[in-house]
């Protein structure tokens, strides 16, 4: 797959660097002359100094044997001009356009056909997207509901499970009856996709996969997973937070995001949000756009501030401001104050290493939800992504298989993975189960494995991609 990117920023260079590694051929295009010596020095690929929007740029890249064409510059005018000028040329090499403006959004197929524009990415959209599936399906500190709630993935501490220290995972495994996964494990800052001979250390942190019910027998109970928010605080008249409002005022919108049984638990109490910000101005637009939302203007950092937004008394408090450590800190703060839940939007990676010494239930990484839209778009008909982790190039990874891919009908023990993948878990009809070398691959199964970016493109060759593509 041959791939052709504009725009070399963060999201740019994240998106890149993911493509690479998955074995895809990557060009390059980036105007500014210093982030392109930065993505030239990075990347593995061929990056051009010059400006995407001339036909002549495109023309050098090849964009004629691309597969797709992503523009993702901050500026909505580059991206459709650059989306337009590929169509026109090569009308096989499909496209996908960040856009700032929402109104683009409301475009038609064929409106935005018109434009040479077959896929958009809203940046405020899909980061608002995360944070209401998150708070839609439940969630708590150090644990990652996944599939609307079916399984939970919980990061633990050798320190709490002292009788796993010294131990493989075969005689772990052997110890207990219980159907679970050690889907990873952090040692030393760096993560590794254990197998049966794995033996547990002291100083380890673990990632277990599993149902809520046999991690709840095994780990404990969570307290307060399942609660629903009733009281919400978000901090920040941001794009973010006008598309999050939106979000959880509308049931519709929200249901057609793929998790409507989480969201039935979700709104069976009337949400009564509080928006905080410091600008007038920008305090005046959300209580025209929103009636039924409470909107206080003040800045946060002053004493009193907060505690007049009621976040002593909140079930939760969102931080979504533009500044990602203001919003670390604030969430923080939240919940110093009492709030029950906080959560906190930020840019990068670069707070996440200290999540589990902070008081903060959930980090919503924005470039993370860009570039997973992305992803998701460009694998559509292959392979997703359910949940990445941050510590290294691992993801948890799934796809669908139907009777044409080549493992449909043959047991797992007869599929030949690469070492270092790892099978998750798989749903059949019968709902999710942690397989065995004797369990049977069918049609119309959906697997799930652990993974490293680097065997994407193997995994898609072994199972025929989803649909068996």
């Amino acid at each position: 797959m041959r791939i052709v990117l504009l725009g070399a920023g963060t999201v740019g260079i994240q998106i890149a660097r993911e493509l690479i590694a998955e074995n895809r051929d990557v060009v390059v295009i980036e105007r500014d002359p210093e982030l392109a010596r930065l993505a030239d020095n990075e990347l593995d690929c061929l990056v051009l100094n010059e400006d995407g929007s001339r036909p002549e740029t495109l023309r050098k890249a090849e964009t004629h044997r691309a597969d797709w064409f992503i523009a993702l510059t901050g500026s909505d005018a580059v991206n459709i001009v650059a989306c337009g000028l590929v169509a026109a040329e090569s009308p096989k090499t499909r496209t996908i356009a960040r856009m700032e403006a929402s109104f683009y959004n409301a475009l038609s197929n064929a409106q935005k056909k018109t434009f040479g524009l077959d896929f958009l990415v809203n940046p405020a959209m899909e980061t608002a997207r995360s944070l209401s599936r998150i708070i839609a399906e439940g969630f708590a500190e150090q644990v990652t509901p996944l599939h609307d709630g079916s399984l939970q993935l919980r990061m633990v501490e050798t320190a709490d499970l002292p009788g796993y220290v010294g131990k493989t995972l075969s005689e772990i495994k052997m110890d207990s009856s219980a159907h679970y996964l050690i889907a990873a494990v952090v040692r030393e800052g760096r993560i590794h996709v254990p197998k049966g001979d794995f033996k547990i250390r002291e100083e380890d942190r673990l990632y277990v996969l599993g149902l809520p019910e046999v991690l709840d027998a095994v780990l404990g109970a969570v307290e307060g997973l399942t609660d629903v928010p009733r009281r919400i605080v978000i901090l920040g008249a941001t794009k973010v937070s006008e598309r999050l409002i939106s979000l959880l005022q509308n049931r519709n919108e929200t249901a057609s995001n793929g998790f409507a049984h989480a969201v039935r638990r979700f709104f069976q109490k009337k949400s009564v949000i509080t928006l905080v910000d410091a600008s007038e101005p920008d305090c005046k637009k959300f209580a025209q756009a929103f009636q039924n939302i409470t909107v206080i203007q003040g800045d946060c950092a002053e004493e009193g501030v907060l505690e007049s937004a009621g976040v002593a008394k909140a079930d939760l408090f969102v931080a979504a401001t533009d500044s990602q450590s203001k919003n670390i800190i604030t969430a923080q703060l939240a919940k110093t104050l009492g709030s029950k839940k906080a959560m906190a939007v930020t840019l990068n990676h670069r707070f996440l290493p200290i999540g589990p010494d902070l008081e903060v239930d959930s980090f919503v990484c924005a470039n993370d939800a860009i570039a997973a839209s992305v992803l998701e778009t460009l694998r559509k008909g292959h392979i997703r992504t359910i949940y990445s982790f941050y510590e290294d190039s691992v993801e948890i990874a799934e796809l669908r298989l139907d009777a044409r891919s080549p493992v449909a009908g043959k047991k797992l023990r007869e599929v030949d993975l690469p070492s270092d993948v790892l099978i998750a878990f798989l749903h059949q009809n019968s709902g999710f189960i942690v397989p065995t070398g004797n369990t049977v691959l069918n049609a119309g199964d959906t697997i799930a494995l652990i993974v490293h970016k680097t065997n994407i493109t193997e995994i898609e060759n072994i199972f025929g991609g989803a649909d068996g593509d």
